[in-house]
């Protein structure tokens, strides 16, 4: 028989892990990753015309506990149900006996690993001396984003932009005093100038409409496109000096530029430079000029919830935290 499981609420997870401890966790897991020391996998599963489900999985060889996270998205239930889009829960299981041990709801923490996530990336695609960031989407994501990347850069400004003016103002003032940078919100039609300025853009967003245009891109610029809707100009991919992808037969079928421009002969899988793995593990380049603009885009892979997942939960057993079930 299965022993009792822990569970954990939101407010239980967001007591186990700073951001940057999640930062060095996410490294640990990415570098593993590369290395060939973690299994994993994922799929989307349509619920006819509402939405899909994704169960992903994963597990470090030599950690403790293996993980599965099921992730829904629903785009019509805030209109239909007073609900929101997405629910995100995490199973874990001891890695000795395939048992469950914790059941955790995972919104917060699938923010703070994405965050702790791109942080890494943009420290090896990035310029080095990157100090001027543009984030699109005030929210959660938005957020974490901006949290991370104050651990790996001397940010000097960051600016946010969101098609909710309020929400982009609500995250600098919350934000600001904690940081030692000005946040800056900015109004959706000035956004022009500042990805002009910025050394770093990051898309984190539900819209659907090209944010950014590869003029506006300066030398150097690195772009992480994190949402799963259009959220850059075509040609921002086309004519960027390196593509880079987390895994390509995740992405391609699923990320709306991607698919665009291989339905028109454009761009396709001998077209992107590397996937992100290989450059961790040596087998591709990364950035090599200050002038490269590099695109980065990401649907998620496991190494990074393989390491900060059983953190939680050693964490949480650490202070007493949730109840079992």
């Amino acid at each position: 028989m299965s022993k009792p499981i822990l569970y954990l609420t939101e407010s239980d997870v967001q007591q186990t892990l700073t951001m940057a401890e999640a930062v060095e966790l996410a490294e640990k897991g990415i570098r593993a990753d590369a290395e060939g020391r973690v299994a994993g996998d994922k799929f989307y599963m349509a619920v006819d015309d509402a939405g899909f489900i994704k169960p992903f999985s994963g597990y470090l060889k030599g950690e403790e506990f293996a993980y599965v996270k099921i992730f829904s998205y629903f785009p019509g239930n805030p209109k239909r149900f007073g609900l929101s889009t997405t629910a995100s829960q995490v199973l874990l299981y001891d890695a000795s006996t395939g048992h469950p041990v914790c059941l955790m709801e995972a919104g917060w923490v699938t923010g703070l690993k994405t965050g702790a996530s791109t942080a890494v990336t943009a420290s090896w695609l990035a310029r080095k001396d990157a100090s001027k960031a543009v984030i699109f989407g005030a929210g959660m994501q938005g957020r974490m984003h901006l949290l991370g990347l104050a651990q790996r850069f001397d940010l000097s400004q960051v600016w946010v932009i969101d098609i909710l003016p309020e929400a982009a103002q609500r995250l600098a003032a919350d934000l600001e005093p904690e940081l030692s940078f000005p946040i800056t919100p900015i109004p959706f039609a000035r956004r022009e100038q500042v990805v002009r300025e910025a050394d770093i853009i990051i898309t984190v967003t539900t819209g659907d409409r090209p944010l950014i245009e590869y003029e506006w891109l300066k030398p150097g610029a690195f772009v992480a496109k994190m949402g799963s809707y259009q959220e850059v100009a075509l040609e921002v991919i086309t004519r960027a000096d390196k593509v880079v992808v987390d895994r390509w037969q995740y992405v391609r079928p699923r990320t709306p530029e991607l698919i665009t421009l291989a339905e028109q002969g454009r761009f396709d899988q001998e077209d992107i430079h590397a996937e992100w793995p290989d450059i961790v593990a040596g087998r591709a380049s990364g950035r090599e000029s200050d002038d490269e603009i590099i695109v980065y885009i990401a649907l998620g892979i496991w190494g990074e919830y393989a390491a900060i997942l059983p953190e939680v939960y050693r964490r949480a057993r650490e202070k007493n935290l949730g109840k079992l079930i």
